[in-house]
């Protein structure tokens, strides 16, 4: 944390609370202990992002490939043979895509918040951790 900013939050503390800080006060070391608890928690979920992004990606390039494939193989069948057949044909090939990409989607959409969730929970623990190690040293200052 630079001087400018921890001069800012040592007259914010003292202007709304009345408390004047020093700059080795360990109140100040929560304070950036959460600066870096929620850097990590903005690179994991930066992370998260970019992996979700990629598997989404990846989905949308199947689904691409694929429906291409479908749509080509129904146009050939419809130029051969134009019938209410090929049509409900299409209408059911259409919606098994949909529903392969919704199963995908939501089986990713379930992984990616299984591990957030995870990652919150981790984040709330050390920050238990973080508020129970204060408490201790306010206790044993005091």
């Amino acid at each position: 944390m630079n001087n400018d900013k921890l001069d800012a939050l040592i007259k914010r503390i003292a202007s709304e609370h009345g408390i004047a800080l020093t700059r080795d006060d360990p109140v100040l070391m929560m304070h950036t202990l959460n600066e870096v608890l929620l850097e990590q928690n903005e690179k994991a979920h930066a992370e998260l992002l970019s992996k979700y992004e990629a598997i989404l990606q990846e989905s949308f390039n199947q689904w691409h490939s694929y429906a291409s494939k479908k749509s080509n193989a129904l146009i050939s069948s419809h130029q051969n043979n134009f019938s209410k057949t090929h049509d409900q044909l299409a209408d059911q090939s259409i919606q098994l895509i949909s529903e392969k990409i919704s199963i995908t989607i939501n089986h990713e959409i379930r992984e990616l918040t299984r591990i957030s969730r995870q990652a919150a929970i981790m984040n709330l623990l050390a920050a238990v951790l973080v508020l129970v190690s204060v408490v201790l040293v306010f206790v044993v200052l005091s």
